[in-house]
């Protein structure tokens, strides 16, 4: 009888974890809080809901808190691989610490071998810090395991044309826009064609960013460049001012990516500089933001990534 009674009290604080976790999704915290913490009290050895706690204290930016939730579901069941991705996941976008973020991604992997997810986040990861080879590994790999697998096309993406790879660029974003089409990915694509020679094929590509996302202000920026190759003066300055007031929410960062977009690498330093030194980009990222291939062959900016790193 009592097996029978923990078996109904397990099943039914599955139902509130599966539950808790449609909120959570929905973005509806309050609501899956109250679907695990009642899931817990049902079954106070119910992992996944320790687990599903860790996603919420992760979405409201209390990093420890988070990893004490994930860890304590590791500790009830020390085979489940789902919460080592979630203290992963705290290292490297609430805590920056990527050393941290890719034990953990590696330790749930450890647990999953094939698991693309902990493969790509590795991958991503390693780019991150900079080591750009072992980034492209993981990340190929991954693609082997899940040829659809759009966090590692994008990351493949951005990889590739940061190292003016661009006939791979441009493979990676064909592919990534016939499973999912995104403004990101058409923008990339116009900026590969583009440096391998090929602005005519870039300027369909960059007015389709647009299309699907009208504050795209890297896509519109460089339009507004190849317009003014092109002679289209009106057209490029409308766009250049667009683009501008459009990057001003994302402050000097996103002017500085307008600048570097635009070719402007001496306006485009100081205000990297500014940024860097007010946090409003991640560390690492710089290294990898795709807009900075316009000017990262500039000696100022290579001084920059390093320190940034």
């Amino acid at each position: 009888m009592e097996d029978t009674t923990n078996q109904e009290s397990s099943a039914a604080a599955a139902a509130q974890v599966e539950q808790g976790m449609a909120h959570f999704h929905a973005s509806r915290y309050d609501e899956a809080k109250a679907a695990f913490e009642c899931a817990l009290a049902l079954d106070p050895n119910c992992a996944p809901a320790w687990h599903g706690i860790g996603w919420l204290r992760y979405r409201t930016s209390a990093p420890e808190a988070a990893i004490e939730a994930y860890e304590r579901a590791i500790s009830i069941d020390p085979r489940y691989d789902a919460p080592h991705y979630g203290i992963g996941i705290v290292h490297a976008f609430l805590r920056y610490d990527y050393d941290q973020a890719l034990a953990a991604f590696k330790q749930g992997l450890e647990k999953s071998p094939d698991d693309v997810a902990f493969i790509s986040q590795i991958g991503g990861t390693y780019a991150l810090m900079g080591r750009f080879d072992e980034a492209i590994a993981s990340l190929e790999h991954a693609l082997t395991l899940n040829p659809k697998s759009t966090h590692a096309l994008d990351w493949l993406s951005m990889l590739y044309l940061r190292q003016r790879r661009f006939n791979d660029t441009v493979a990676m974003c064909q592919r990534e826009i016939e499973i999912k089409p995104t403004h990101s990915n058409h923008r990339l694509l116009g900026f590969a064609l583009e440096l391998s020679g090929q602005p005519d094929k870039a300027i369909p590509q960059l007015e389709q960013a647009l299309a699907l996302e009208p504050k795209d202000y890297e896509a519109r920026a460089a339009l507004a460049r190849l317009y003014r190759a092109d002679g289209l003066l009106e057209e490029a300055n409308d766009h250049e001012r667009i683009a501008r007031e459009d990057s001003s929410a994302d402050k000097e960062y996103g002017l500085g990516c307008v600048e570097a977009v635009m070719g402007n690498a001496d306006a485009a330093m100081p205000l990297l500089k500014i940024a860097m030194a007010q946090h409003q980009v991640r560390p690492g990222w710089v290294g990898i933001d795709p807009e900075f291939v316009f000017i990262d062959h500039d000696p100022r900016f290579k001084v920059l990534v390093e320190a940034g790193c």
